[in-house]
């Protein structure tokens, strides 16, 4: 049986600063289509890499739904994606 190390709370917000997408969405919106397109080929790459969380599943459909409503891929492009990375799990 293995432990996890105590580790004290913080109230120092910048301890943990990648929390704050958590609480306060994504930011991606004001983003270019380029950078949320580099996002979503990460994310995808850690998929196929065999990572299956079901965040970063979300995070995925999040950024193709995005990449819809900005006019870069289809909906029927979304929907192959996700057949193709998560549907196949």
């Amino acid at each position: 049986m293995s432990r996890r190390p105590d580790i004290e709370p913080s109230d120092d917000e910048d301890d943990f600063p990648e929390q704050d997408w958590e609480t306060e969405g994504s930011g991606l919106m004001n983003v270019s289509p380029d950078e949320i397109i580099n996002q979503l080929w990460v994310c995808l790459g850690s998929i196929k890499a065999g990572n299956s969380s079901i965040r970063l599943q979300h995070q995925v459909i999040s950024l193709l739904h995005l990449l819809v409503e900005k006019d870069r891929i289809s909906e029927r492009e979304k929907k192959k994606i996700i057949g193709d990375y998560i549907g196949r799990q």
